[in-house]
């Protein structure tokens, strides 16, 4: 399994959605907390949601923009995309926000 970076979001192959995710309307996959500037989707494909977690479709290689990063290409598949982590101490980790 494939896991690709943009800023503070992951990408994790996965060979297929699961069977409860809902489609949501939009691009936009996850907003920046200090510049409200967004990852957001850039191609053909879709976004899914299953409770809290959130999944990329893409039907052909597309890209994923941000103004404060590179774009990133991915390979048409299915991705589970994930909010990476920090070290805050040993008691805590926290969501990384760009």
């Amino acid at each position: 399994m494939k896991v690709y970076r943009q800023g503070d979001l992951a990408f994790h192959e996965v060979s297929s959605l699961p069977p409860t995710a809902c489609p949501q309307a939009g691009i936009v996959l996850a907003y920046g907390e200090a510049t409200g500037h967004a990852h957001r989707l850039k191609g053909r494909g879709r976004v899914w949601r299953q409770d809290t977690r959130l999944y990329l479709e893409l039907e052909r290689p597309s890209q994923v923009v941000h103004d404060e990063h590179e774009p990133l290409a991915l390979p048409a598949g299915a991705y589970r995309v994930v909010r990476q982590r920090e070290y805050v101490s040993p008691y805590e980790d926290r969501e990384v926000f760009d």
